[in-house]
């Protein structure tokens, strides 16, 4: 028999045209990026709520804390010296109305009085002119004070004494002179005297008429304004200077032929009262 021929042999496969033709510059390839895996977050346990406090009973003889002792006894110390502070300043000022009320009824104290004589000398001169008038006056004041204590004397210092014409349209300001301090002393009366000048005061044609008339009829009316300042004087003691003001609205001239002279006892006619203001407020006597 006829022997069968040997196969074919089968053909080697090419290699491909990148891999059969190398590179010197080829560049590796760089491994894939990964994504980092992150770690899964911590458990968070839940909170539990504080356990509640458990109040326990005291028993009735047990001791309550120190601190709550000491706060109490603190509170009781303030309130007993408030208390006996208050209670003293009520002792001493019982006390100080007890020896005023005794010293009162003791002492006795009276305002003294001011009376206001008839003005002398007065002396007016109205110029004649058509365009303006003008007066000129001198004018003597003399106030008279009766201190009616016996235990309490007084001290008056020195101040100045205001004299005005009292008129209807207004009054009309005629000068004013120092007054000289004195001492007033218990059961006794005193004088207060001084001078009063102007010149050229200036008057409207209505009232220089109306005074020229009034000081022919001797019916001028005046107003005597005297600031001072006062000390009282007990036994010993002595009290500080106060302001005062002697305030006379009725103040009158003297009627002719009486007090011409300008002394005191010869002044003849009615003397008006004074009020005696102490600190701007009218000095009124208990008495």
């Amino acid at each position: 028999m006829a022997e069968k021929p040997p196969p074919a042999p089968k053909p080697k496969p090419k290699p491909p045209a990148a891999a059969a033709r190398p590179t010197a510059l080829a560049r590796p390839t760089a491994p894939p990026f990964k994504k980092p895996q992150l770690a899964p977050p911590p458990q968070v346990l839940p909170l539990k709520p504080p356990p509640a406090h458990q109040y326990r009973q005291q028993p009735a003889g047990a001791r309550k804390p120190r601190y709550r002792q000491q706060r109490r006894g603190g509170g009781c110390s303030c309130r007993r010296v408030c208390c006996l502070a208050t209670g003293l300043a009520l002792l001493a000022l019982c006390l100080a109305l007890a020896a005023a009320c005794l010293a009162y009824l003791y002492y006795r104290p009276r305002a003294p009085s001011f009376h206001l004589q008839p003005l002398s000398p007065v002396r007016l001169r109205l110029s004649n002119s058509s365009v303006v008038s003008s007066m000129d006056a001198t004018v003597g004041v003399r106030v008279v004070s009766w201190n009616p204590n016996e235990r309490v004397a007084f001290r008056y210092g020195d101040g100045e004494g205001r004299v005005a014409l009292a008129d209807a349209d207004g009054d009309v300001a005629l000068g004013w002179a120092p007054v000289a301090g004195f001492e007033h002393t218990a059961r006794s009366v005193a004088t207060v005297a001084f001078v009063a000048t102007a010149k050229g005061v200036v008057v409207d044609e209505a009232v220089a008429a109306r005074v020229r008339d009034r000081y022919r009829r001797r019916q001028l009316a005046f107003k005597v304004v005297v600031d001072a300042h006062v000390s009282v004087r007990v036994g010993k003691a002595r009290t500080g200077m106060v302001p005062l003001r002697l305030l006379c609205d009725g103040g009158v001239m003297a009627p002719r032929g009486g007090g011409g002279d300008g002394s005191a006892g010869s002044v003849v006619g009615p003397m008006s009262k004074c009020q005696v203001y102490l600190f701007r407020v009218r000095w009124f006597s208990l008495n």
